[in-house]
């Protein structure tokens, strides 16, 4: 039997009404998955605050997973959810898409050739989305099964392209489902509803064959493993040590001597200029006079030259090393902070459980690591000033 039947748009009648199973459960339950994941990671992409990282990965990852379980599939899967059911030339797929802007569509029981473009498309823009991802999160956050391998420069490098493609993924969703309506309307058939029942209107084509118990087998043990050696893999790289991380000896002359009077900054989060500027006018320290014995400044100088922003490939060290021309001593003063914090209410920093912008615990609760990272960030809320 041949899979296709051609119907134009004004037969609509001819059209059987009768269902044949066309999409087993495993596709069914792929494409809403992913629906589901997409949808979180671009809300959490494109709306949501810094801190919503984890849950961004996190749909990154059931994204990566959802492929890798789809690309088996597409080889073992029942008739309709291989690949070789929906490979079509060229010219099948631009004649389609030709009759379609006319207002006619042939019948596949199947995907049709422009559904199949869609599909492969769509699984190639995912998949650079997702491994771009997983970079941009050890380069540039140091986390993930990546982090011990990536720098910081590659990892920021991708940001953009990451960006752009998140932008053609959302233009592609959006060109989908505007196909998938007219495509219904054309067709007679509601596609949207076939893809939740597994069924579709047809005159000629068989219905899946493989039996149900068969396709559970079959992606439960495809499931397992996608889903066991993608965790394995990630726990056994996510244990290689953050590649931009240094490992920091504390010195408790420092801690004692800076954090009786305020958070005893990281070192990481200035440049070696900005601390020699800061330990050689301890009279003047910011309109205060923190004046130290010549013995312990050169301690603490040592100890912040070893470990100042150039020590370290972390976003916030690469970032911070360029520092105000005006205020060059000043963390909060730093282009970079400045951006971060610039769509923050003034008066957050005046709360009592704040008190100043240089209070980076209060928010950050790796402040002292050094690390900073997006998903650590908690805004503590409002209390009355005491």
């Amino acid at each position: 039997m041949s899979d296709i039947s051609l119907i134009s748009g004004t037969d609509h009648g001819n059209i059987s009404t009768r269902g044949i199973r066309v999409w087993d459960l495993p596709v069914r339950l792929f494409h809403w998955g992913l629906v589901v994941g997409v949808s979180t990671a671009l809300v959490t992409g494109f709306l949501a605050e810094e801190w919503y990282l984890d849950i961004h990965s996190w749909a990154g990852y059931t994204i990566a997973f959802l492929i890798s379980f789809r690309l088996i599939w597409g080889f073992v899967g029942s008739k309709y959810a291989r690949f070789a059911s929906f490979i079509f030339t060229p010219k099948e797929t631009i004649g389609h898409i030709k009759e379609f802007a006319r207002g006619n569509s042939a019948h596949y029981s199947g995907h049709n050739p422009a559904g199949a473009l869609m599909v492969f498309t769509l699984l190639a823009v995912l998949f650079l989305l997702t491994v771009s991802g997983v970079i941009i999160l050890g380069g540039q956050e140091n986390l993930g099964a990546l982090a011990g391998f990536i720098s910081f420069e590659i990892g920021a490098f991708l940001v953009e392209i990451h960006e752009l493609l998140a932008w053609s993924l959302i233009l592609l969703i959006i060109a989908h489902v505007a196909g998938m309506i007219i495509e219904s309307r054309i067709s007679n058939e509601n596609l949207a509803l076939a893809m939740v029942t597994g069924k579709k209107k047809d005159t000629s084509s068989e219905p899946i064959t493989m039996s149900v118990s068969t396709i559970a087998l079959r992606a439960v043990v495809i499931a397992a493993i996608v889903g066991g050696a993608g965790f394995t893999l990630y726990q056994k790289y996510s244990a290689v040590p953050a590649s931009g991380l240094v490992r920091l000896v504390p010195n408790e002359t420092y801690n004692s001597e800076c954090g009786d009077c305020h958070y005893a900054y990281h070192p990481s989060l200035l440049p070696k200029s900005s601390w020699q500027g800061i330990m050689a006018n301890l009279d003047d320290h910011f309109g205060e006079d923190a004046s130290l014995d010549a013995e312990t400044v050169k301690s603490i100088s040592a100890w912040l030259n070893e470990n100042s922003s150039e020590a370290w490939d972390t976003e916030a060290a690469n970032n911070l090393r360029e520092v105000s021309p005006k205020s060059p001593l000043s963390i909060s003063e730093t282009p970079y902070w400045l951006l971060r914090h610039s769509e923050i209410d003034k008066n957050i920093f005046k709360q009592a459980n704040i008190g100043t912008k240089g209070n980076c615990v209060a928010c950050h609760s790796d402040a002292k690591t050094g690390r900073f990272d997006d998903a650590a960030i908690s805004i503590p809320p409002p209390k009355p000033n005491t």
